[in-house]
């Protein structure tokens, strides 16, 4: 059963709203009532929340001048935003670290933590025009544990964290900033080219004491909670969200 939740009223905008869990978050903040303004490197907003969406701008999150410009044009109609979600990541190159080119390390990197700092630093004069908003940044549970062929996406979901425990400090008391790390959840990333896995679905069932795979829907129901009213007191902190794979 989904938690309810009424953000009449207020505006969010997510950067990487055509991912998986970027589509379930759009729809859970559509159901509050709320306003969301979505940010991906296609040209359009995916078809199944184009009518969710109060504005979508095709934008390349590593590169900040495009963010600027969006973020610009963004303020000429917004006064202010409630909330910030950064979902970008991606593993352009699945190989050793040995194996990986400079230029292959820094494409992962770069979009799954460059494309987070970006949105921050771009978008925080309309978060701090709010009375009381959020952060919400993506990290992983890869990233709290070694994984081989993983290099530049866990090392820059933990810097994820590192950032946000870091805003949250800088930003407190009027803006709240927190991450989400997922275990596995099914959506693309978790598919290499061919149509397999990255992993063993079945060993991560039996690994995972809930036994299950998290549907998108599950991780953008965590985060809705960490923007709202409910999680008031809830600053500096890194929800996972893993099917209890892994306990912090």
């Amino acid at each position: 059963m989904k938690a309810s939740y009424n953000a009449s009223g207020k505006t969010y905008v997510v950067i990487g709203s055509n991912s998986g869990i970027g589509k379930a978050l759009i729809q859970l903040l559509d159901e509050s009532k709320a306003e969301t303004i979505g940010l991906d490197i296609q040209s359009e907003a995916h078809q199944d929340i184009s009518n969710f969406l109060t504005k979508y701008y095709s934008v390349r999150p590593t590169h900040l001048e495009e963010m600027q410009r969006a973020f610009k044009t963004i303020q000429e109609n917004t006064s202010s935003i409630a909330g910030l979600i950064n979902l970008s990541g991606t593993l352009a190159s699945f190989k050793s670290f040995d194996k990986m080119t400079p230029e292959e390390w820094d494409e992962t990197y770069d979009i799954s933590f460059k494309s987070c700092y970006h949105a921050c630093k771009t978008f925080l004069p309309l978060l701090q025009a709010h009375a009381n908003s959020a952060i919400v940044n993506m990290s992983s549970g890869l990233a709290f544990g070694g994984q081989q062929n993983y290099g530049p996406y866990t090392t820059a979901k933990l810097s994820v964290v590192a950032l946000s425990r870091t805003l949250a400090t800088e930003l407190a008391p009027q803006i709240r900033v927190n991450s989400v790390a997922p275990g596995a959840v099914d959506t693309n990333f978790i598919y290499q080219e061919d149509g397999s896995t990255r992993f063993n679905p079945e060993m991560y069932k039996k690994i995972a004491p809930l036994g299950t795979i998290a549907t998108p829907m599950e991780i953008a129901s965590v985060i809705q909670f960490l923007l709202s009213d409910g999680a008031s007191h809830l600053t500096g902190q890194c929800i996972h969200v893993n099917g209890g794979a892994f306990m912090a």
